[in-house]
């Protein structure tokens, strides 16, 4: 007796697939990751270009900062730097310190000075240092300053406005009131027929300043050149003298 032939029956995992399918999932596994390293690259190289110009964008701006600040300087030079003599620095209120003074602006008004004829003195009395200096031209036409460092900026405020009580008409002088530096200020002149000595005093802080000099007719120094140097004295003394304020 024969018995027919079973009949087939799938597989339980479904159809298999041909011979050749796993080699095509090798492939495509392959060409996927080849897409994912050139993304990463792509990505990689995109951020490196990007730091870069932020970088040379950066560098731009320190470039034209630079170019601002040497246009600041150009004008300090120009505008107030030698008038405001932020080159110097605050030193001792000794006799070396008359040495310390830029005669520029002295020798743009008066003529080259004599260094030889400059004379300078110094003390400390009851603890309150003080300095004067007298400096001259070659014609011996000469600007003197004097400061000393007093106990209270306010009593050094009223000294000054006491001017006004005796370097008055009265007693010859002719008096002004000095407001365009420091905290109180006074200028006065006397005429003594063929010269005429100017004095301008001034309060900076606790410091007293007095810068005096005397013009002579027969001289082509005007009271206008003599005012400009006796105000950069008092202002380089402001300078000098800072420490003591």
């Amino acid at each position: 007796m024969t018995y027919p032939s079973q009949p087939g029956y799938p597989s339980p995992y479904g159809q298999q697939p041909p011979p050749g399918g796993r080699q095509q999932n090798n492939l495509w596994l392959i060409g996927g990751s080849i897409v994912l390293v050139l993304v990463i690259v792509m990505t990689v190289i995109l951020l490196v270009v990007q730091q870069t110009q932020s970088d040379d964008s950066a560098d731009g701006g320190t470039d034209n900062g630079g170019d601002s600040d040497n246009g600041g300087d150009d004008g300090g030079d120009d505008g107030g730097g030698s008038d405001d003599h932020g080159d110097l620095g605050s030193i001792e209120m000794n006799a070396d310190a008359c040495a310390a003074f830029d005669l520029s602006t002295f020798e743009s008004q008066y003529g080259s000075y004599s260094p030889d004829e400059t004379s300078t003195s110094s003390s400390n009395s009851g603890g309150n240092p003080s300095v004067s200096c007298t400096f001259y031209n070659e014609d011996y036409t000469s600007v003197y300053i004097y400061v000393t460092d007093w106990d209270s900026a306010s009593d050094v405020t009223d000294y000054v406005g006491s001017d006004a009580d005796y370097y008055n008409e009265e007693n010859g002088y002719t008096y002004s009131e000095y407001t365009n530096y420091g905290d109180a200020g006074s200028m006065y002149s006397t005429d003594y027929g063929e010269s005429t000595a100017t004095t301008l005093h001034v309060a900076l802080g606790s410091l007293d300043v007095t810068v005096s000099t005397t013009l002579y007719d027969n001289e082509s120094i005007t009271a206008d050149s003599g005012l400009t140097v006796l105000e950069d004295f008092v202002k380089q003394a402001d300078v000098l003298f800072a420490d003591y304020k």
